[in-house]
């Protein structure tokens, strides 16, 4: 499941925790890296209809990633707390040897994703498409919570002892059919994002390079970009979660590539960091070395897991070419969970140290 954001800003979180391993997940991030740059002293601005309409779209996003960020992975994370020691079709028999219940959802947040959705419906631009999907997570999650609430408590207090898991059979059907209609939600959500986030990104990229050139702000942009389309690649969203191996290769090759970039222009030009008109300044040169460390810890983590998506067992493969890390075995290079856990951080090293 993934934990890690939807990473407007840095990558969504999208989990994607975000994260998850057999189950989906999902995402957190602040918005700091997609939105266009500020013009500085050195930068011309050139600001178009486009960005204008980038921006306002910017601001409007910023309800719905909250709520994927802070809602999708722990509702994946509950529902396969409860499908670990119940039969999705059966429901709870009362001869489970273990019964481990189910993990509640963080408190007031579906409260305040509900509220930032209606603000983020209501801002221009319109988008008919984005505002039903986020209508219906809204409505999916909010569902789902009031099962949630109700059984919780059952399953803490060990009352299925005393009514004989009566309660438990009676709610099993309403919370796998609440599951089910959250999770299409979740992934509606999601692919709609996806849709508008990814041109955005790229177009914030050109604005950049158009304003700026290829300097680090450039540099760091196309390392974060890089970044989310490789954890998204290795730990995908939808029904569907089985990873396509030549897809990864080829995000990690561009992963690589621009982390390169970024460390050899970072090598000939660190020393202008130190600029006292840098808005970083004077941490700035502290800040790159974080974030350069940081990039290279995911980097790491995400070569280990491609080798074991390399070496995966024939069980794991699927006829289509791709690979089901649930039956993938352990792999002493990588999971995708440690995969996840690397980008998170690495998203939050990025948002919390600026540098450029």
């Amino acid at each position: 499941m993934r934990v890690a954001t939807i990473a407007l800003a840095g990558a969504l979180t999208l989990g994607a925790a975000t994260g998850t391993l057999g189950c989906k997940k999902l995402l957190k991030g602040r918005k700091t890296s997609t939105t266009a740059p500020t013009p500085t002293a050195t930068s011309t601005s050139t600001s178009t209809p486009q960005d204008d309409a980038d921006e306002a779209m910017q601001e409007k996003l910023d309800g719905y990633i909250l709520c994927l960020n802070t809602l999708s992975s722990p509702v994946h994370a509950t529902r396969s707390r409860y499908f670990s020691w119940v039969n999705p079709k059966t429901g709870p028999t009362g001869k489970e040897r273990v019964v481990l219940g189910l993990f509640d959802l963080p408190n007031d947040k579906v409260t305040k994703c509900t509220q930032a959705l209606a603000k983020s419906n209501a801002l221009p631009p319109k988008d008919a498409k984005l505002e039903a999907a986020g209508s219906d997570f809204a409505r999916t999650v909010t569902e789902l919570d009031v099962i949630v609430d109700e059984i919780f408590p059952y399953y803490e207090g060990k009352a299925f002892q005393s009514d004989k898991f009566a309660k438990a059979r009676a709610v099993h059907p309403r919370l796998i059919a609440a599951f089910n209609a959250f999770s299409r939600a979740d992934t509606n959500l999601h692919s709609t994002l996806d849709g508008i986030t990814k041109p955005l990104a790229l177009r914030s990229l050109a604005r950049i390079e158009r304003e700026e050139g290829k300097k680090f702000r450039f540099h760091r942009k196309r390392v974060l970009l890089a970044a989310r389309e490789l954890v998204e690649a290795g730990d995908p969203v939808g029904e569907d979660d089985n990873v396509d191996f030549a897809l990864y290769n080829a995000s990690f090759g561009a992963l690589d590539s621009a982390l390169n970039d970024f460390q050899t222009f970072g090598l000939l030009h660190k020393n202008e960091l130190d600029a006292q008109s840098n808005p970083a300044w004077p941490l700035a040169k502290s800040n790159f070395d974080r974030f350069n460390s940081a990039a290279e810890d995911f980097r790491k983590k995400a070569r280990e897991f491609l080798r074991c998506l390399r070496d995966a067992p024939a069980k794991a493969r699927t006829p289509n070419g791709k690979v089901d890390t649930d039956k993938m075995g352990p792999c002493a290079d990588g999971r995708p969970r440690d995969v996840v856990q690397r980008y998170n951080d690495f998203i939050v090293t990025s948002n919390d140290h600026q540098f450029p």
